[in-house]
Formats: C-alpha cells, structure tokens, sequence
C-alpha cells in the first residue's frame, strides 16, 4: 500500500505529461469525449484529471486514475508501471489543478435546472426526440423534462444554447445526486460532440434514472431510450443506469425482488460483462436476477425499431433510431 501511495503522490499534477511520454495522443487527454486508449470503444471515454489524479471514466472499462491507466495502456503489471511513472515524474513539472467545485455549488446548479425545466409534454421538443427514436411513449416519465435552452460547453467554450432532455438521476435512497441531459435539435440528437452529458453532482454509484415508480419486478438498461424500448418490448418497468458502470453499480431501492438486466449486445461484450457481474452481485444478496440479450448486435431500442420495421406494410417506414 505504501509504494501505490507513493507513486499517486510523485505523479499528482503531472499525469497530463506522464501519459503523453507513455504514448498516449494529447487529444486523448482533451478533457473531451472520444476513443477509449484501452479497449478502443468509439466516443466513450474521457480524461477529467480530477484533482491531477489522472482520472478517467470509460462506459466500456469504468472508472480510474492515471496509475489504472498507465497500466491500461503498456500492459505493464503495478510494480514496472510505478517506477516508469516515477522516473517520468521527476523529469516533467506539475500542471496548476483547478479545484473541484463544492457540493452544495453543484446541487444549486442541479436545482436551477429542474426549476427552469418543465414537465415532458406532448409535441415539445423532449417528446419529438424521443418519438423520432421509435419510441411509442404511452405514458410520459415525470423523470424526464423538457429545457427550453442549456449552454454547451466543450472544453470549457461555450458552442451554443439548444434544447435538452433533463433526467433527474436518484440514488438508491431517493436522493437527486445529479440530472442527465441529452442537447436535441428539430427532434434528433444535436450535431455537439457529445449530445448526452451529466451535471456534476454527488456519488452515482448504485444510481438510476427513475423511469417508473418502484415496483417488485424492476428492469434495468443503459440508455434512458434503451430502458423505454425494453420497457415497452416485455411489459416490465425499466430505469435508465446511463452506462455499463452504472449497471454494475446499481442498488436495488427497498421493496424491489426481481432485477431483470436489458443489456446491450456489444461487439466487444462490454455490456454482457457488466450484466453478469451485476447479476452475479445481486444474486449473492438473494435476488432474483435475469439477463436479457437482443437477439443481434445493438441494443433493445434497435430490436423494437427492427421488429417495427417486419411489422410494417409494403412501402411504410419509420423514423431511424441514431446511435446511443
């Protein structure tokens, strides 16, 4: 324990230049959404540095700091890491950390937004996007609401002010910890590098996008579209957990016996891996678990469309569900 400690405290403030000496493309460290250097996903991982830890978060591999990295990215065990990382350390300077906004900062953002947002309804921009995703939105989600205009911002810039789909993202003891936004545009995903972002807030592990109230059977899915598709295709209640980390992660709120897991099905197995060791976690706690795979590469939202598509007369069509 004292060597990882030592090392994390000779690198602090220096992951930037130490990463970038390991081989890693500067552009990888933009703070921006893109490729994973380690299992290569396409737009799902992203270097914060909070701290100068060199802190990352991937939807494929999860979370973790510049020394998870570093390892991540030469295949070097611990010890060989530790002492590349310090040797580079000793050689580069440490970069100004910008410290963290405080808690009570980020809950007062989270709730401005929430009172400047307004319920989904029917035709406004949040249920056009939605619709346009093959979605058929029986029941409108109180979780889900409608912004008329949010600031994107990338790599600190501020590219425009669009409408978004707000989320309020609870914890497993009812708590708002932070809200999902999705930036829409005319009814699709807004053409930002990243149209899907979370606010800062508090911890989300074991948290969810609460979809439905709760109930005994409760389906769980990545995507808040992916959750509705599932919800939809099966008759089951299903709360969005945004990314395979948060399928791993999630607690079961009291009153809840049955966890059905809607995962994606992934080329790199990403979202199966995360299903079973979700299940395998819960299963050991006396739940009764299922996991659910579409029938081809995808996720639940693609199977409704294609099962729409079969269901359609000679020349119908329907709206295109875009990617995530």
């Amino acid at each position: 324990m004292g060597d990882m400690l030592n090392v994390r405290e000779v690198a602090q403030g220096r992951w930037r230049s130490i990463l970038t000496v390991l081989g890693i493309d500067e552009r990888t460290l933009s703070g921006k959404h893109g490729p994973c250097p380690m299992c290569g996903g396409k737009d799902r991982f992203r270097f914060d540095n909070k701290d100068g830890r060199g802190t990352y978060f991937c939807s494929g591999c999860g979370a973790g700091d510049g020394v998870q990295l570093a390892m991540g990215i030469t295949g070097l065990s611990f010890r060989d890491v530790a002492a590349e990382v310090e040797r580079i350390a000793g050689t580069v300077r440490p970069s100004t950390i910008k410290p963290d906004r405080s808690d009570d900062d980020k809950l007062a953002a989270l709730r401005r937004a929430f009172r400047e947002s307004r319920p989904i309804e029917r035709g406004d921009e949040a249920c056009r996007y939605l619709a346009g995703r093959g979605l058929a939105l029986y029941d409108l989600p109180e979780s889900i609401r409608t912004h008329s205009g949010m600031a994107y911002l990338d790599d600190g810039k501020v590219l425009g002010t669009l409408p978004v789909m707000l989320a309020t993202v609870t914890s497993p003891t009812g708590k708002a910890v932070s809200m999902h936004r999705t930036y829409i545009q005319d009814g699709r995903k807004a053409p930002v590098p990243s149209a899907k972002k979370l606010m800062q807030g508090l911890p989300l592990a074991g948290a969810a996008i609460r979809l439905t109230p709760i109930s005994r059977t409760l389906g769980i899915a990545e995507g808040i579209e992916t959750a509705l598709a599932a919800a939809e295709l099966f008759e089951v209640p299903a709360w969005s957990c945004i990314s395979t980390s948060g399928i791993e992660s999630f607690e079961p709120p009291e009153g809840v016996e049955h966890v059905v897991i809607f995962t994606d099905n992934d080329h790199n197995f990403a979202g199966q891996a995360a299903a079973y060791r979700a299940a395998h976690r819960l299963a050991l706690r006396g739940i009764e678990v299922e996991v659910v795979i579409p029938p081809t590469v995808g996720d639940w939202l693609d199977e409704l469309n294609t099962r729409r598509t079969r269901q359609q007369p000679s020349g119908a069509a329907i709206a295109p569900a875009d990617e995530g």
